[in-house]
This record gives structure tokens, sequence and C-alpha cells, in this order.
């Protein structure tokens, strides 16, 4: 009686599926030819290898061949993906990396820093408000935040790291502590990092979390806050909204409501 030509074709599928992930340690499908399962097995696995150096070069740069084949291998060799397409690897490869006890912590924290640079670079903003003033009073009217425009607090100065290794520099890894980090891209789609203060990310976060109101009434709240006059913070605050405007952080100002 003849077989099932449905089952043949999946436990085909399924053989070479488990040769390509693991050519060590499975045969290839019955009656293909070794050395093309061998080049398909190179293929794939190469594929998989340059994506993920491409999302993490900094990661990559901090470990030398063989540690970053002991990374990538097991992933490829193990790991279940949640999506067919290609660009949400480095989403899943960093959760893999989590779990890996061989890394340091700052190398998990510049994972996570180069994913968000990653993420960034596809991401699309928003449309602005029809009503928006790129040139608008930044204290008299409603800030407008970037949809891009983020927030990283970090335990490393991941920036410092990554700009070092990728320039093949040995980085500084200073003790553990708390960075801010504003991450956007420029005019031209590329992704920068800026340092912040502890007073310059709670004022964008205060920013972005503004609902309907005027930059100077965002500015009282925090000086409140702070339990300090508001005349301390303005100049402060009036000069970064400017700046911020400059980096495409703040788009402009909507009119007060």
């Amino acid at each position: 009686m003849a077989g099932n030509p449905n089952q043949d074709f999946r436990a085909t599928q399924e053989a070479f599926t488990r040769y390509v992930r693991d050519p060590e340690a499975n045969p290839p499908p019955p009656g293909s030819k070794p050395e093309r399962m061998a080049w398909y097995a190179k293929l794939f696995f190469n594929n998989i290898d340059g994506t993920l150096e491409n999302a993490f070069p900094a990661l990559r740069a901090s470990l030398d061949a063989d540690a970053w084949q002991a990374l990538t291998r097991p992933f490829f060799r193990d790991h279940p993906a949640h999506s067919p397409i290609l660009r949400d690897l480095p989403a899943e490869f960093l959760a893999f990396l989590q779990e890996n006890p061989t890394l340091a912590d700052w190398q998990r924290e510049l994972a996570a820093y180069e994913l968000a640079r990653f993420d960034l670079m596809a991401e699309d903003a928003d449309p602005a408000p029809d009503d928006l003033d790129p040139d608008g009073d930044l204290l008299a009217g409603q800030p407008v935040v970037s949809s891009l425009a983020r927030l990283m607090v970090t335990a490393y100065p991941v920036d410092r790291i990554a700009a070092a290794l990728e320039a093949a520099a040995t980085p500084e890894i200073p003790p553990a502590g708390m960075h801010h980090l504003l991450l956007h891209r420029d005019a031209n789609g590329a992704p920068f990092a800026l340092a912040l203060t502890p007073g310059s990310a709670q004022l964008f976060l205060a920013l972005a979390e503004a609902d309907g109101q005027t930059g100077h009434a965002t500015i009282a709240q925090l000086a409140e806050g702070f339990g300090r006059p508001v005349d301390e913070l303005l100049g402060f605050a009036d000069e970064q909204l400017a700046e911020w405007r400059a980096q495409g952080i703040l788009l402009g100002a909507r009119p007060p409501e």
C-alpha cells in the first residue's frame, strides 16, 4: 500500500528542519545529497547569524568569534521562533540573551540598548497634529513630543560602551549606577542617544505625559514637586526645550487650550 504523500512530505520537511538547525546531531533527509544539505545548513545559519550581528554590532564586538557563536548557535538550534519575519528575530534573540549566564550584566543591558536603536530605525513616526506650529511658543503653547523619542534608564552607560566597541576600542565599564538616555532619530534616520541629567529626564517624562498642558504649566508642576520656585526652573527648562526642538525631539507646539 502506498504511503500518504502528505505525511511523507511532512516527514521530509521535519527531517530537513532538524538537520538545518543541528546538522551535527541529525542526519539529512533520506535521499538528499549530503553536500547540498550541508550547504543549506550553512546558508540558513549564516543568514540568521548575519541578521543578529547587524542588529547587535557592539555586543558582537565585545565577544570573540567562538563566544559569539556560542550564543547564536544555540539560539538557532533551540529557540522556537514566534514570528516568520526575519526582522523580528533580534527581539527574540534579546529575550534569549536575558537568560544566558555567560554574559555580563552590562552586555545584556547593551543588547537591550542596541535592540532599541534597531527598532527605532524601522519605526514609523505618528502623524503630527493638524494644529502643530513647528515654531510655536514651547512655554505658552503645548509642546508636542515626537512619537519616536524614548527614555531608557540603565545601570551602565551603554551609549558610551557601544561607541567604544564600534570604534574597536576597549570600553570602560564602571560600577553599576543610574543613567538616563533619550533615544531619537536624526534627519537622516540614524538613531542617536542623549545622556540626560535626572532633572532633564523628569522634564522629558513630564512633557511626554502632559495632557493638554502648556509647557509653563508642566514646568510649574515639576517645580512644585521639587519644592522650588517655578522661576528657578524656567530658564533651564526654556533652554532645554529649545535644544530638544532643534534635535527633533519636540516637534513644536500646539495652541493652548
